[in-house]
This record gives structure tokens, C-alpha cells and sequence, in this order.
């Protein structure tokens, strides 16, 4: 009966490792699922449906227009993103994530995975089938995903994970948005507490965004020490800014 039982654990075992090496493999070369690729520079973009190369390479252009400002992109200047336009593909390479709007699976793969999207209008699809409105762009999209990637190159996956969520979603908002930030409104709206700044209702990274723009921009910090850390805490670090002059 034990012989039995081991044996049975034994070929669980061995299923869930063969399954999950597997699915590892598929997101490292996804390649066969996606037709159609455009390349620019480093970044290749890979699509399940027809596309305008001239499109796609201006979507490019713009995300390596934000990825040039960091470091961690002169370090790694390559990049493979695939865009899910078919449900699912979605299902098949988001899995339990089904839904977000991108996906960086590392350190499984240094792919990055986004949901459907228009180049020609340079804007991600919604789960609802409508465009992802103002200034989160598809460019935006590319490079905040790319970000993502390239910081957990930089402190491994142990560091990436522990992370703080400010720091990690707010580093590849300040690369993924670029010049379309403003410091200034975006603290005039930290201090009013507006919807947009509150990331459980709205969604948005923008308060984390406004945190490392500020240690960045105003307080001299490096991008190397803003994501080794150590970091400071979430709240102190807000009454500073609310005290900045």
C-alpha cells in the first residue's frame, strides 16, 4: 500500500515538473504561435495577425525613444514582445493573469507578452474591446512591460520579487511614460488625493510614478541605487514630498 502511494506521489511529481518545463519552454520560444514580426533596433515585435510594419515600427520608434533614457536599456539593448490579439493566445500565455493589459514573466523567460492592441492607433485593446485611453499609450505599454524585464536583469529574481510595488511599478512608469509626465501637476494632484493617484480604485501607477520621479529627479538618486535598494517606507517617503518646497 506505501509502494503504492510513492509510487503514485513519485508520478505527480514527475507530471507536474515535465508540465511546468513545458509551459516554460513555450513562453521562452513562443515564435510558432505568432505570423507576423516587425524589428527595430533591439526591440522585435511579434504579432498573431496581420499588422502595418510601418505602424508597428513607429509604435517601436516611440518605445525606444522612452527605453533609451535608462541605464538598464544600454545595458541590454534587446528586446522580444508578443502581442496576444486572439483570446486564446491570452489564456495560453497569461494564464492566471488573464486580463492584465501586459505581462512580464520573468525569470521564466525575458519575453514580455501584451494583449491585443491597434499599432495603427498606437493603443492596447481593453478587456471591454475599447482602446486604453490618455497618455498609457501602446508605446507606453511596450516600454513599462520591457522595464519590468530588464529590472529583474539587474537584481535577480530573489530581489526583483521582494521589491516594493512602488519601486517596481513605478520605475517602468517613469521609463514607460517619459516626457509625458508632469511633476508638477502630477504632486498638485498627489496633494488633493485625486481618484487618479489612488491606486486601488483607479488602477494607475501614478503615485508610485510620482515617488521615484522624485527621488530621481529631485533628490539625486541613481537608477542603480533607486532598484538595489535599500528603500525607504512607502508613508515616510510621502510626507517628504508633501513637505518638499
Amino acid at each position: 500500500m506505501i509502494k503504492t502511494w510513492v509510487s503514485r506521489l513519485v508520478r505527480m511529481a514527475f507530471l507536474t515538473i515535465t508540465i511546468f518545463a513545458g509551459y516554460t519552454l513555450l513562453l521562452c520560444v513562443p515564435q510558432a504561435f505568432f505570423s507576423y514580426s516587425v524589428r527595430a533596433e533591439g526591440i522585435t515585435v511579434y504579432v498573431d495577425r496581420p499588422t502595418s510594419d510601418s505602424a508597428a515600427r513607429e509604435v517601436l520608434r516611440l518605445s525606444l525613444q522612452k527605453l533609451a533614457t535608462s541605464p538598464l536599456y544600454r545595458r541590454n539593448p534587446a528586446a522580444s514582445v508578443y502581442v496576444c490579439n486572439s483570446r486564446w493566445r491570452q489564456l495560453l500565455f497569461f494564464n492566471k493573469y488573464y486580463g492584465v493589459a501586459g505581462l512580464s514573466p520573468y525569470p521564466l523567460t525575458t519575453n514580455v507578452f501584451l494583449r491585443d492592441a491597434s499599432f495603427e492607433n498606437n493603443r492596447l485593446i481593453s478587456p471591454r474591446g475599447v482602446p486604453v485611453p490618455g497618455d498609457r499609450t501602446l508605446d507606453y505599454f511596450v516600454a513599462h512591460e520591457v522595464t519590468h524585464e530588464l529590472t529583474g536583469r539587474l537584481v535577480g529574481p530573489w530581489r526583483f520579487y521582494q521589491m516594493p510595488q512602488w519601486v517596481r511599478e513605478g520605475y517602468a512608469d517613469y521609463v514607460g511614460k517619459g516626457a509625458s509626465f508632469n511633476y508638477a501637476v502630477a504632486r498638485r494632484s498627489f496633494l488633493a488625493g485625486t481618484f487618479e493617484m489612488d491606486f486601488r480604485r483607479s488602477g494607475q501607477y501614478r503615485r508610485f510614478h510620482l515617488l521615484v520621479a522624485y527621488l530621481l529627479d529631485h533628490q539625486g538618486w541613481t537608477v542603480d541605487r533607486l532598484l538595489q535598494g535599500p528603500w525607504p517606507d512607502q508613508q515616510h517617503l510621502e510626507r517628504e514630498l508633501r513637505a518638499e518646497e
